[in-house]
Formats: C-alpha cells, structure tokens, sequence
C-alpha cells in the first residue's frame, strides 16, 4: 500500500478513546512538507481556539504561514469545530485566513505512519484474533443444530458467516447469520444491537423476520427467514428497473421504515444489498414483497442527533458523513439514493471503485449525475421524488411520511 492510499482509506469508525489523540497536521497546498504530529485531550487545550493557535506555533517552525491558522479540515474538506471532532489517527489539513483546500499528494512523516500502522496491527489481533473464514456448520452452537440442517455457507469473511438451511421441523428455508459482536462493536461508535432491534421489530411484512437467536460472549447467531433474492442481485443481473418495479421496492421500504420510525429506529444502511424480495408464486415475475434486512448498523433515536459515522460510504446522507448530528432523515437520502440506481442502474455520486473520500467529498458538494441518455425517460413524478430525496439539506429533505404520500407510489 502506497503512503496515499494509506492516507485516503475511509474515516475510522471506532469510538473515540479517553486518551490523548494522535493527530497529523499538514499544511495545505504543501506535498513536500510531511506534518506536524500532536496529542489532542481536553487536558492539553482547553478549547479548540487554543488548539488553533497551538498549531500556528507548531507549523511555524517548519513552515511559512501567511497568517494564523484559521480552520481545519479533513482530507475530504469538512472542517472541525471543536476538539471533539477528531478521532486517533486523524490527518488534517491547516489552512490560513481566506485560503480554500488545495488537493495534492499530501504524506505523512515516518514517525506518524509507524505509530499508526502499529495501532491497527494491535487492533487487528484482538477483533480478528479468530476469524470466521474457518468456521464450518459443525462449529455452530447445539442450539442452531439441533432445529437446523441442510447448512451450506453463502457469505464467510473474517467478521460475518452466513449459512442457508431448513428447519428440522416445517422444513421452511432459512438464514443462520453468525457476526464477530467485538468487530461490530469497533467500527461503530453505537453498540451492536441488530438482534434486539429485530426483535422489536417482528412480525412487520417489511422487516425481515428474526426466528430466534443465540448469543455467546464474543459472537451473536441469528436465525431469519429466507428470501429469493437481494435487490442488488436484481441489478447486477438484469440492470435498471422498470418504474413499475422500482415503486414497489420503494413502497415496500417506505413500509418498512414507517414502523422502524414509530419504534424509535434509524437503520443506516439502507441499499439495495439490504433489501430482500420474495417474488409471486403466481406469476413467477412480480414483487410480492420487499424487506428491509442486515440492521448492524441500526440505532435507537431517542431525540438526541447522533453522530457515530457508520455505513456504506455511496449512500451516506450529507449530515451523517460530516458527523454534524443526524436523525432519520439519513434513511431518507439512502433510499433517494436506492431509488436513483434502482431507475438509472448507476450511483449519483461516485461510485464503489472511487477512493472513499473523493466520494465523501462529491456527496457533500456535487450535484446528482443524471444519465444524459435517459433524459426525458423516467416520469415527472419519479424524477420529483428522487430530487425530494436527495436534499443535502435534511430539513429540506422529504420525509418517509411525505414519501408514502407521493404521487410516484400512488401511480
């Protein structure tokens, strides 16, 4: 891995530590000077006024500096505001009054990039320490065994294993989902909590249905019903939607997240990947019902923003990306952005392959990037509805309520 590529991966998602921070802080518009290193603590700088002129010192020593330093951003431009913004590990960005973020090949120095590498490897022993690549269906707990057979992996990674199989009893096709409970407690500000969120959430036609689970101290089993196919699955193997496809999917996760936001719950992943479909026995062809699944990333929302930055970068709304305080309106914006790949078969800003922060940045800067091709394809009513959506202001944005109501899904 390249010093850039070492510098551009995605923002940690870990919870901020006690500690002094470890920060870099690198001089904007300058590629050959590699940064000042800093510990960032509430005992070390009473607020962030005394950080500024803190590091005006420190960069002075090595720098020349027009005036004062006056803001801080990340790599992808938002700025900090106050001392509690930064996380362990964080490279900035110091500007002078007037100045605006200049994009080079910016490096850290040695010494910064040895901490951090050392940082990570401890990390990585203690959340992978036992990976889930080598687990087989023999290692599962007696209580997923007993009422489960016919286990055949379908997902294995080091932090999540997903099995198929059927009841023992009805002979119903299922899903036994096994998650690393310290690994998701990591990348995550707010606790794991998907088991119990299911729980709250059971028996909705727009929620996937949790049959039961098995906790143990470092792993969380869950059993859930089994779906044909994911909507991401539908993309990759036949395109775009038809509108009349399309509005389905949205009426069903609208459905969904109705009853997530009564019970208090913001999921933050919503994507295509996380939305399961169940085709008609009739027909063999048409939706008879869309899902919402996969709620690691889920949260309670008791009237207080959040702020943990958590999810699948393409569709994280404006708020949730600079960690500015957020509520359900991040939901909103992901299923705008859904709708937009649903309808143009490609991402409104970035794409996966995109550096993470070149795709924070287009989210919370650039316009949509509507196909040329298929102007004046779709209908005035779903054109309104993804433009209501993809609001980077979330007062502006419209809500899931102002969603059920739309013209589109009354069609």
């Amino acid at each position: 891995m390249s010093d850039t590529d070492k510098i551009l991966q995605p923002k940690r998602l870990q919870p901020r530590p006690l500690k002094a921070l470890r920060v870099c802080f690198l001089r904007n518009g300058d590629r050959h000077f590699h940064g000042v290193n800093m510990a960032i603590s509430r005992s070390h700088f009473k607020d962030f006024q005394t950080l500024l002129q803190a590091v005006t010192e420190a960069l002075r020593r090595h720098v020349v500096l027009r005036s004062a330093i006056i803001n801080i951003l990340r790599i992808d431009g938002s700025p900090f505001t106050s001392l509690g913004c930064f996380s362990e590990g964080d490279i900035v960005i110091c500007c002078c009054q007037y100045e605006e973020m200049i994009w080079v090949e910016y490096s850290v120095n040695k010494d910064f990039q040895r901490q951090m590498d050392l940082q990570n490897r401890w990390h990585q022993r203690k959340i992978f320490s036992e990976t889930l690549e080598k687990i087989t269906a023999q290692d599962l707990p007696e209580a997923i065994k007993l009422y489960i057979n016919n286990l055949k992996p379908m997902v294995q990674t080091t932090r999540t294993l997903i099995y198929s199989g059927k009841t023992r009893a009805s002979r119903m096709r299922c899903i036994v989902k096994m998650v690393n409970k310290q690994y998701m407690n990591y990348t995550c500000e707010d606790p794991y909590i998907e088991a119990d969120v299911l729980r709250h959430l059971q028996s909705h036609p727009n929620i996937v249905e949790l049959m039961y689970s098995v906790e143990e101290e470092r792993y969380m089993y869950m059993v859930l019903e089994y779906l044909d196919w994911d909507v991401e699955e539908l993309l990759q193997e036949y395109g775009s939607m038809s509108e009349e496809n399309a509005r389905s999917v949205v009426r069903g996760t609208a459905a969904g997240l109705t009853h997530m936001q009564q019970l208090q719950i913001i999921h933050r992943d919503i994507k295509p990947g996380n939305l399961l479909i169940r085709f008609s026995s009739t027909s063999g062809i048409d939706f008879e019902l869309v899902k919402i699944a996969d709620f690691g990333m889920s949260a309670y929302y008791r009237g207080s923003k959040l702020h943990s930055c958590c999810g699948t970068p393409c569709y994280m709304a404006p708020e949730l990306v600079a960690e500015s305080g957020y509520d359900y309106q991040v939901d909103s914006w992901s299923l705008g952005v859904t709708l937009f790949q649903l309808l143009y078969g490609k991402l409104p800003f970035g794409n996966f392959s995109q550096i993470v922060v070149e795709v924070y940045a287009a989210i919370m800067s650039v316009e949509p990037s509507y196909p040329k091709e298929m102007e004046g394809l779709l209908s005035p009513e779903a054109k309104n509805l993804i433009v209501g959506l993809l609001m980077k202001n979330p007062s502006k944005r419209l809500t899931i309520a102002e969603v059920v109501q739309h013209p589109f899904l009354a069609q």
